[in-house]
């Protein structure tokens, strides 16, 4: 097997980078990389199959990027880094869902771009005035 496998890092360099910000910004705070959205969301039993199946069907495979939590481990953001071009109509979509659903679970999203991430501070004054109820997740570029 040797030589047909490789490790390689868990985080691209964007990531990393943010990753390192994140932690600085929020200590005390428990950030984790990578967490599939069916870790960060219950379904209420007590909903019926039609109101939960078309919001949730699809969460089980969605992935968080990042994921900062109170040290009790209850999640107070999620901060996805978007590393390409311009987003197509799918995708957007997609993240508009996504989005939806976490701030449904009281979750703010945060969206940073790749090219442009911001500083120590800046993360955390959006975390803290980014509103639950934001009809639209945010993009942040660096305010530096």
């Amino acid at each position: 097997m040797r030589g047909i496998v490789a490790a390689k890092p868990l985080l691209s360099r964007p990531e990393q980078q943010l990753y390192g910000r994140l932690v600085r910004a929020f200590p005390g705070h428990v950030i984790l990389a990578h967490v599939a959205l069916s870790r960060l969301l219950a379904v209420d039993q007590s909903a019926s199959v039609a109101e939960v199946q078309p919001s949730t069907s699809r969460h089980r495979q969605w992935v968080a990027d990042f994921v900062v939590c109170r040290s009790d481990f209850t999640a107070v953001a999620v901060v996805e880094i978007d590393e390409g071009g311009k987003p197509r109509d799918a995708q957007r979509e997609k993240h508009r869902r996504r989005d939806q659903l976490l701030q449904a679970a009281g979750i703010k999203v945060i969206r940073v771009a790749a090219a442009d991430i911001p500083h120590e501070l800046a993360l955390k004054a959006l975390v803290a005035a980014l509103p639950l109820n934001s009809s639209a997740a945010q993009v942040m570029r660096r305010a530096s």
